[in-house]
């Protein structure tokens, strides 16, 4: 509460609280002018029209005609405000309800604001009169007035009313401003604090939700989303350090081993070219697993993307499945494939050949001689649909979503060669396309699944 008048909600609630304050002054400025220069124009319409139709009534009369026609429309309209007042060619006073001349000068055609006591020691207030003349036969004329009074009242009391609703509309702003920044500041502590309590170790902590379905809710669901995430990576890391450690441990291991032996004793020439081409053999395995680890970064990094262009998939793949076919041919396999036309698409045809390839590998590598496998190429509503299936052992549903993992490798296929990555990066060229991977019975065998987004490199980017 007491760093609450400093923190930038306040100062925003504060500072929206002056605007609006500031444009209620303007606007009532603006509504209290337009009202009264309406009144007035209203007020010097009427005195317009009704001295014109007096100056007609009594323009032709006598002097005695003129006070009695004006006495009869005085009568006839009592306390309408008017004030009249007929002179004779000596500025002498004929009739009228004003007893004493103004001090003001009123020029006919013209209006005169102005302030009168008939009774100079009265104690009623004085006439506010906006007037105007009109002259008459033989000398005489006759001025027309309104009595404003009414009008300046009103002003009176329109101010300090004003004044008084202007200020407890600032007062109610400074606490609606105060009231909101303690929620919203309450609302951000519970943020604060959880994400102090993650710092300290307390990772399984989550933000709190109201149920409000507010922006607060939102940012507390992301938040835990994120936070969801970043743990199952940092799980995933430590997953692939552990499979990193025992996957290479034993090709180091035998590395060692085997030129320890070596130097042991005097052995022919031929024997040390069998370890050192064993040797190269396992760096070879060593080194491609560090490049497939290397490649995936670099595709979840988004470093790939520069790669990107407008390619045909359907030309990828025929010129992917045209450099596999000898190895599937010396492994006494046979492969189909079927690709469709007109399967553009804008994404990085390296990735994309490489991604097949690791699919083809697994293919030729976990089906036996003589299996069948097939590829196609389509186009399936909004994707491009790439499939490569084979009839022979294939992966249990249990350990399908487990096979997209790093490192992830049944125990029934640790006697082949290979690093458990294959997927992996088949998932991540997917990702990087806008699409996913599955991972499907072929009854028997193996179907992978994976559908690219054929949209432009910006639309693959929101996606």
């Amino acid at each position: 509460m007491r760093h609450l008048p400093r923190s930038r909600i306040f100062r925003y609630g504060v500072a929206y609280t002056v605007l609006f304050f500031i444009s209620m002054l303007l606007v009532l400025v603006f509504l209290y002018s337009f009202t009264f220069r309406i009144s007035a124009d209203k007020v010097e319409e009427r005195l317009v029209l009704e001295s014109q139709w007096l100056g007609e009534i009594l323009g032709d009369g006598s002097e005695f005609d003129m006070v009695s026609r004006l006495n009869l429309h005085m009568a006839d309209h009592p306390g309408n405000q008017g004030i009249y007042l007929l002179l004779n060619g000596q500025n002498q006073r004929l009739a009228g309800n004003l007893d004493l001349l103004p001090d003001a000068k009123i020029i006919p055609g013209e209006f005169t604001y102005f302030m009168h006591q008939d009774q100079p020691d009265s104690d009623e207030p004085p006439l506010h009169i906006v007037a105007t003349a009109v002259e008459l036969s033989r000398g005489c004329h006759l001025l027309v007035g309104h009595n404003y009074l009414a009008i300046d009242q009103i002003k009176k009391e329109l101010v300090p009313a004003a004044a008084w609703a202007l200020g407890i509309s600032f007062v109610l702003g400074v606490l609606v401003a105060f009231f909101l920044a303690r929620r919203l500041a309450m609302r951000l502590d519970k943020i604060n604090r959880t994400s102090r309590a993650i710092l300290e170790g307390s990772l399984d902590s989550r933000m709190q939700h109201t149920g409000s379905g507010d922006e607060f809710d939102h940012l507390s669901t992301n938040l835990n989303l994120m936070l969801d995430r970043i743990f199952a990576l940092m799980a995933s890391v430590r997953g692939v350090t552990d499979n990193i450690a025992h996957d290479l441990r034993s090709p180091l291991s035998r590395m060692r081993s085997r030129m320890e032996v070596a130097l042991l004793a005097d052995r022919p020439c031929e024997e040390y070219k069998d370890v050192l081409m064993e040797t190269v053999e396992d760096t070879g395995r060593l080194l491609a697993t560090f490049n497939s680890l290397l490649t995936i970064a670099r595709v979840e990094s988004g470093a790939a993307r520069d790669g990107f262009s407008d390619i045909d998939m359907g030309a990828v793949v025929a010129d992917t499945v045209e450099f596999y076919l000898p190895v599937v041919e010396e492994n006494d396999q046979t492969l189909k494939w079927s690709i469709d036309e007109d399967l553009k698409m804008n994404g990085n045809p390296d990735l994309l050949a490489q991604a097949l390839v690791n699919l083809l590998d697994n293919a030729v590598k976990y089906a036996p001689r003589g299996a069948e496998l097939s590829v196609t190429a389509n186009r399936n509503g909004d994707f491009i649909r790439l499939e490569v299936s084979d009839n022979g052992s294939g992966i249990p549903p249990y350990f399908r979503e487990k096979a997209l993992q790093r490192f992830s490798r049944l125990d029934a296929s640790r006697s082949k060669p290979g690093q458990g990555l294959g997927l992996s990066l088949v998932q991540v060229v997917a990702e990087i396309h806008g699409g996913i991977v599955r991972l499907e019975d072929a009854q028997p065998g193996l179907r992978v699944v994976m559908e690219l987004a054929p949209g432009s490199r910006s639309d693959t980017e929101h996606a």
